[in-house]
């Protein structure tokens, strides 16, 4: 029995997918595209959709799991060294949006006193999580899923009567060049179809699964694009500056003013989503580093995985600013070949190889 449902993954594209995407990512966009911020995230968005695509048609007849089918492919020597490769990607692409979320909670829900001890139980989460099998992300998205969309029409409701969509006018004024720069620098927090290329062979493929997967993608990707350009609207020419846009983007609503910040409803309703968001990095650096090694001892992966990204924020904190101009400016390259190309060249071997397998059989 396959450990996931089409409805599942449905709603794993919406719950866990585009909040990522909600935290410094609008600022670090803006200080390259400005007001064309949401093109560049749009150029993502419709490149992870086209690597989405082979990946959903390698999903339709696969009987074997990811591993299984990279081993089919490549021999098991080939396939653990595809592993490693993706294992650096997902370690890689954990230390920013960790790093954010920590500076996130420390400086704007716990500003009289921050401290990392109120971050450190998501490592905790994170520890647990690694033992469990795929399906409790199946679980998870089908409570997750209603969390994250209302609170972000919450915000997004809360924040319009603030906005100047003017502001993004005129489109493309930047130039091409700024929109393509700004996109370079936003890849760690994309490439999102990587989870759904380890759902092969893990979920039933219903009648017209594809459409529905395609659907939530779209979706989420709107969530993404408006945000965007709501942001942008608010802070216009200083919104570079906006590190934390989540809770600034609603602060100065005129019922927020009269009534009390009730934003923090829908602000806490993403955070709580993006917990388990942040959790998947390191279930699958934890299923590959037991794939590479061999590791039968269930507590040995999860445990190295998790320190290895406790050890960054515990003692190379004062050094976050360095990994992120090493990350956004070098690793977006290795992000591409990981994310995407990869992805792609996968998914269609898998599709031929199981056709042929289909056809001999």
């Amino acid at each position: 029995m396959k450990q996931l449902k089409t409805r599942q993954v449905c709603f794993f594209l919406i719950a866990f997918l585009p909040i990522t995407k909600f935290f410094s990512l609008p600022s670090i966009i803006a200080s390259h595209a400005n007001e064309d911020l949401w093109i560049s995230a749009l150029l993502c968005l419709v490149l992870d959709f086209i690597t989405l695509i082979p990946i959903v048609i390698a999903c339709r007849n696969a009987n074997k799991n990811f591993f299984e089918l990279l081993e089919d492919c490549l021999g098991r020597a080939g396939a653990k060294i595809v592993a490693v490769f993706y294992l650096i990607f997902f370690f890689v692409k954990t230390i920013l949006p960790i790093n954010e979320q920590k500076d996130y909670i420390e400086f704007t829900l716990y500003t009289l006193k921050p401290t990392v001890i109120y971050f450190l139980p998501l490592f905790l989460l994170a520890f647990y999580i690694c033992f469990k099998k795929l399906r409790v992300f199946g679980r998870l998205s089908d409570i997750f899923w209603m969390v994250t969309l209302n609170g972000f029409i919450a915000l997004i409701a809360l924040s319009i009567p603030n906005a100047d969509f003017s502001a993004v006018l005129p489109i493309g004024a930047r130039g091409f060049s700024n929109v393509i720069k700004g996109s370079f620098r936003a890849f760690n927090w994309f490439n999102d179809c990587v989870f759904i290329m380890f759902f092969i062979g893990n979920f039933d493929y219903d009648k017209k699964a594809g459409l529905k997967i395609f659907l939530s993608f779209a979706l989420g990707a709107v969530m993404v694009v408006v945000f965007m350009i709501t942001f942008y609207a608010i802070f216009s020419s200083i919104a570079f500056r906006q590190r934390f846009a989540l809770t600034e983007m609603s602060k100065y609503t005129t019922v927020i003013s009269n009534l009390g910040r009730f934003d923090y409803i829908g602000i806490f309703m993403i955070l709580f989503s993006n917990v388990f968001a942040l959790c998947l990095p390191f279930y699958f650096s934890s299923k590959l580093l037991k794939y590479i090694f061999n590791i039968n001892r269930l507590w040995v992966a999860p445990t190295i995985t998790v320190l290895s990204q406790l050890f960054i924020v515990l003692f190379l904190y004062e050094f976050s600013v360095t990994f992120e101009r090493v990350i956004t400016n070098y690793f977006s390259f290795y992000f591409i070949l990981l994310g995407n190309i990869l992805p792609i060249i996968l998914s269609i071997i898998f599709i031929r190889r199981t056709k042929y397998a289909i056809k001999k059989g």
